[in-house]
């Protein structure tokens, strides 16, 4: 949590905050902790407000304690898919503003904490940006839409990544020059959304040789978000020589 002046607000989700999903906050503020035996609801009402690209927006109608005199209190917000008449956009922001009515010194309080909206909720990152030629890397995907069956572990194919370089060289990271030790992305458990692959940079790809000290681009276009669009993910990585 995020201290601030008489209260903390944090923001918290589960991945990014996308169109169509919800988010969870909580506030902790034992000022509304009148139940210490108990577990107390809160109206929101005047308490809290919320806005989305500049446009206000229902939030929850109350908060609810997270456990006995915990002074913590969480809600959820849905978030729309579209405000007034056009789609949520990426980089579309949401407010949450508190009005404290009296912080540690009696005194009334405001303050605000915000979240960017990403149109997916599919991350791309990798454990090195600076990569030799014949050095493995790790190529990481956070996404539960492909996490199919929660029981089970489940795969994304290395075809889905496109691989783009110097010298016109264009492929996929199954491309066997890249001696990946699996076909996919292996999802690390049974339920963890965290997709992995270790990829080795070769030194050419397809008789085109990898420049030292050009940068590539690893891309992944991904469908599975509640946007209902293809939205592109890149990452770069340096082409090194140590």
């Amino acid at each position: 949590m995020i201290p601030l002046i008489g209260i903390f607000l944090a923001v918290t989700m589960g991945g990014n905050l996308v169109p169509g999903g919800i988010m969870t906050f909580y506030v902790h503020d034992d000022d509304l902790n009148t139940s210490h035996r108990g577990i107390d609801e809160v109206s929101t009402a005047g308490l809290l407000t919320f806005t989305l690209g500049g446009v206000s927006i229902s939030g929850p109608s109350k908060i609810v304690e997270t456990g006995v005199n915990s002074g913590v209190f969480v809600g959820k917000i849905d978030i729309p898919t579209t405000i007034n008449g056009r789609d949520l956009r990426q980089g579309d922001t949401l407010v949450i503003r508190y009005n404290d009515a009296s912080d540690h010194s009696g005194n009334a309080e405001s303050t605000s904490r915000s979240v960017t909206v990403a149109k997916t909720e599919t991350s791309l990152d990798t454990s090195a940006k600076n990569v030799r030629p014949g050095q493995t890397f790790q190529l990481r995907i956070y996404s539960p839409n492909y996490n199919m069956d929660s029981r089970n572990a489940d795969n994304i194919p290395l075809s889905s990544f496109e691989f783009k370089a110097s010298n016109g060289i264009k492929t996929t990271l199954a491309n066997k020059a890249f001696d990946a030790t699996t076909t996919s992305l292996r999802e690390t458990g049974d339920n963890t959304n965290m997709f992995v692959a270790t990829i080795k940079i070769p030194k050419a790809i397809d008789g085109k040789t990898l420049k030292i000290g050009s940068t590539a681009e690893i891309k992944f276009r991904d469908s599975t978000g509640p946007s209902m669009t293809t939205e592109t993910l890149k990452m770069k990585i340096k082409i090194g020589s140590r």
